[in-house]
């Protein structure tokens, strides 16, 4: 007797198995690194630390402030993390919870990925950046930085929040199904906003 046939979830296999079973670890992860970079990159240089800086600013003292505020949102990220785990996150409105989590990560994997593209085409001549604020400034360290210590934590970041935003989505009971759409919506997101970036930082560079 033969079978009814089956093919593949629609999306992919990969897909298909995040809409099905979403990591409970990712929120607790996003959580960790969240904090990790909140208190040991932004407020140590916050408080005069220079590693991972390449150069000096024309206003230190402005910098500083600026990454103690950074530190502050970071570690605020990190707590609204861990609403797509723990019980308490149940008593939140699932749209307020999931929402801002997937357009966060939509953001947070844009910035790494306009970095990805238009820093290399700087360095190669195509366009010419603008970075004001900067005394003095080595560019091959700065961008070795960047596209190797930063840009990954964003990246990182907005993969570990949609995870955990997808775990949420299901624990709350929504469908596998609307989980992946969840997913290629987000990643269409961060495209979309990447292609925007690009251009504008082509436009400005011209």
């Amino acid at each position: 007797m033969g079978g009814a046939c089956t093919g593949p979830a629609r999306g992919g296999p990969a897909v298909a198995r995040l809409g099905e079973r979403p990591p409970g670890w990712a929120g607790y992860a996003a959580f960790g690194w969240a904090v990790a970079y909140a208190l040991g990159v932004r407020l140590y240089q916050a408080l005069g630390g220079t590693v991972g800086l390449a150069g000096a600013f024309e206003d230190p003292d402005g910098m500083r402030r600026a990454s103690l505020v950074a530190a502050g949102g970071i570690l605020l990220v990190g707590v609204g993390s861990l609403a797509l785990v723990r019980p308490w996150g149940l008593r939140l409105p699932r749209w307020l919870v999931i929402a801002p989590a997937l357009v966060g990560s939509a953001y947070a994997a844009s910035h790494a990925l306009t970095a990805y593209v238009t820093k290399p085409l700087h360095a190669l001549g195509v366009i010419e950046l603008q970075f004001p604020g900067w005394a003095t400034r080595d560019e091959a360290a700065q961008f070795a930085w960047d596209l190797l210590f930063y840009e990954p934590w964003f990246l990182g970041l907005g993969v570990l929040v949609t995870l955990g935003a997808l775990h949420h989505h299901r624990r709350t009971g929504g469908s596998a199904r609307a989980a992946r759409r969840l997913a290629w919506l987000t990643v269409a997101g961060a495209l979309l906003l990447s292609v925007i970036a690009c251009a504008i930082v082509v436009m400005r560079s011209v």
